[in-house]
């Protein structure tokens, strides 16, 4: 049997052994009921005013690892809740018009690079140069319309969370508004997506966000294709996405659709193998309950999907970022989405993130097109002390070579890992 037929051959041993487990699990596990459980106590919510930090910031990291998710409880006071986020919804409206005003420049007179960004400056629209030669102009990060929210975006509890999951130098990667209509005049049902796919509390769209997002915004197509980690996915957080609700949530009015533990599974929704059908509902999911002013914090794995009713009489209105430690490469790919609809790195020019919270400037460095994105000391802390230690290697080795032969005795590395 040659490599080509073992490998086929253990594809279809990990397929069946799959199928196994699946097995199992539907005759020994009843997911509805242990979700039933996580809903009614909410044992995924911690208190952004905790004290000490340390309880929030612990409980949430093992809520991650645990459930994939966490909700933090009033990051944003109550007192100011209401001025943000009409500030968000006035922001969605002025981000939706900047995005058709540039476009009509250039479908209209076929306008691109150099000549768009020109075009579009001289007649007031928004649009910033791009950090990588040679890619197009890009629309302005969102946090330009935002300023008010922009105070509590590195707030303090949230940041040592993504610390904790992530690496100690972040970025944020993407940012938006995420807006869920609520009923029309017309009878048009509320919910998140096309109007016609709206109102059923049964639909959903079930996803992975970036880098896990399968369809990677551009399917098949190079120049717009962001690029995503292939299956099945390391045993590792890349992302933590965070949505930050300006309204109460529930499952009435535009709570996260979410299947607990779901960022641990080798399977995915749009997994080309995995036999899943997005729109429908998966034993066990669940919507997030929080008020206002909350964050809610997933590990980009799970599976997830925005609410496609919400009954609730009002728009659910929030805002949503990406956070990733700072070997993701968050910006290498599409190089011909002139829009950039899927928010990556939009830009900042040098203004804009001068005016940005000083607390903030850090996570927002890398995509202001004047400024050098550097490691930040808690990185440089810790290759310090790794140089140190090879330092001590040598040291000690003109110290008394022939003594080191047994210095490493204690070091045992197991061949067979569980």
């Amino acid at each position: 049997m040659n490599i080509n037929d073992l490998r086929k051959k253990a594809a279809e041993l990990e397929s069946e052994l799959n199928e196994v487990r699946d097995h199992i699990a539907r005759a020994t596990h009843d997911p509805d009921a242990a979700t039933a459980e996580l809903k009614k106590n909410r044992t995924y919510a911690f208190s952004a005013q905790a004290d000490p930090v340390e309880e929030t910031v612990a409980g949430c990291a093992d809520s991650l690892t645990r459930y994939g998710f966490c909700v933090i409880d009033h990051v944003i006071p109550p007192e100011e809740t209401k001025s943000i986020r009409d500030e968000i919804l006035a922001a969605d409206e002025k981000i939706r018009t900047n995005r058709e005003a540039v476009q009509k420049l250039s479908d209209e007179n076929g306008l691109e690079g150099g000549a768009l960004l020109a075009a579009a400056t001289s007649q007031g629209a928004e649009l910033r140069p791009a950090r990588r030669a040679g890619y197009p102009p890009k629309l302005p990060n969102d946090i330009i319309w935002m300023p008010e929210y922009a105070r509590h975006l590195a707030n303090p509890v949230v940041t040592s969370i993504a610390r904790r999951v992530l690496d100690d130098h972040l970025r944020i990667a993407q940012l938006h508004t995420r807006i869920i209509a609520a009923q029309s005049e017309d009878g048009t049902p509320g919910g998140f997506g096309a109007p016609k796919y709206r109102g059923d509390a049964q639909t959903r769209e079930w996803h992975t966000d970036w880098p896990h997002d399968l369809s990677a915004y551009g399917r098949d197509d190079p120049y717009a294709n962001a690029g995503c980690i292939r299956q099945p996915f390391p045993d590792l957080t890349m992302c933590l996405v965070m949505i930050w609700y300006l309204t109460d949530v529930d499952e009435n009015s535009g709570g996260t659709w979410v299947v607990p533990g779901s960022h641990r599974d080798p399977r995915n929704p749009r997994g080309p193998q995995d036999n899943m059908l997005v729109t429908a509902p998966i034993p066990g999911d669940m919507q997030v309950s929080a008020p206002a002013g909350s964050v809610y914090i997933q590990d980009s794995r799970s599976w997830h999907a925005s609410a496609m009713h919400n009954t609730s009489g009002g728009a659910r209105v929030a805002a949503v970022n990406r956070w990733c430690p700072w070997w993701v490469a968050v910006d290498d790919f599409s190089p011909g989405d002139k829009f950039n609809p899927s928010q990556v790195c939009r830009t900042l020019s040098k203004k804009e993130f001068n005016e940005l919270p000083a607390e903030l400037q850090p996570f927002m460095r890398h995509v202001c097109v004047d400024e050098r994105d550097t490691l930040q000391q808690p990185v440089l802390d810790r290759a310090n002390a790794a140089a140190r230690r090879t330092i001590l290697g040598f040291e000690k080795l003109e110290e008394r070579a022939e003594g080191l032969v047994d210095a490493n005795a204690h070091v045992r590395v197991p061949l067979d890992r569980p």
